[in-house]
């Protein structure tokens, strides 16, 4: 009975200090917080204060256009993006001297039957080969000429625009000349030309396609002259001409072309104007048609 009543009375004491403890710190605890409160409205500033007039007026940033962003500009060189500028397009300025460009005429315009479904660019890259007549000039003024000729050879070229294109040609023929001395023997000429032209297409992407060609280049011409002396010279070349294309198919083009082998005289020889007439089949290259196997089997290459 002694040890039950002793272990009650234990136990009722120890609750009782338990009770206590816990008043003891919640009461720590509320006093705590309101010190903490207390010291950080005393340390807070109203904002209005921070508005303080001075000689230079309100402080930077606590204007109302502090919040705004700056204009913005670019890392690089504005000149970089020249061609964003309605002004300077790319090839726009030859507008001025009255060609035209996709940059400014579009496609085409609506002449020889605008292309539908295709398109030359879409197979932007050709070889090509042109066969026929050579209209020989003087050799040597007054002295040695040339027979008319076939003049034949093989072109590769590109369209890099609608109306614009670049192409290197290679052209050779083997004709004779003719002197004006009776006696002298009539003896072969070789002649050989290499050129890189620029080509205007005036229609844009039209199925007929007319052009005027341009370029710069060198012509090999080698022959025994009326004295029986070797001349075998390299001259520098202007041709230019025109002629018309024609889309039959999207890898195949016709192709007719007059042009004036301009050769400028030099190492005894003459300038000379020589004309070549001539008809050439054109193989188109470059198209990337899209894939859709297997949800498609058979797909259409333009």
């Amino acid at each position: 009975m002694v040890a039950n009543r002793f272990y009650s009375f234990a136990r009722k004491r120890a609750f009782g200090a338990l009770r206590m403890w816990r008043y003891a710190l919640v009461g720590a605890a509320l006093m705590i917080f309101w010190c903490a409160q207390t010291a950080a409205e005393e340390s807070i500033e109203p904002v209005a204060d921070l508005y303080v007039e001075t000689d230079s007026g309100a402080c930077d940033f606590c204007a109302p256009e502090a919040a705004q962003f700056d204009t913005w500009e670019s890392l690089t060189d504005d000149s970089a993006n020249y061609w964003q500028q309605e002004d300077l397009l790319p090839f726009d300025w030859v507008r001025h001297f009255g060609f035209r460009h996709s940059s400014t005429h579009g496609r085409n315009v609506g002449r020889g039957i605008p292309l539908k479904g295709t398109s030359w660019l879409n197979r932007p890259y050709h070889v090509d080969w042109f066969l026929g007549p050579l209209l020989g000039d003087d050799l040597i003024s007054n002295r040695v000429s040339q027979e008319n000729v076939v003049f034949g050879g093989v072109r590769l070229g590109w369209d890099f625009d609608y109306y614009w294109g670049l192409e290197w040609r290679l052209g050779w023929a083997d004709t004779s000349a003719q002197f004006a001395t009776p006696q002298a023997e009539p003896n072969e000429v070789s002649y050989v030309v290499s050129d890189v032209d620029l080509i205007y297409y005036p229609w844009g992407d039209s199925k007929v396609r007319p052009y005027f060609l341009w370029g710069l280049g060198v012509a090999q011409v080698d022959f025994l002259d009326d004295q029986s002396l070797n001349h075998n010279a390299t001259l520098a070349t202007m041709p230019f001409g025109g002629g018309v294309q024609f889309h039959q198919w999207p890898w195949l083009v016709w192709r007719l072309e007059v042009l004036d082998n301009l050769a400028f005289g030099a190492d005894g020889l003459s300038t000379m104007n020589n004309v070549s007439l001539t008809a050439g089949m054109e193989i188109r290259l470059g198209a990337k048609p899209a894939s859709y196997w297997p949800w498609r089997s058979s797909r259409k290459v333009w």
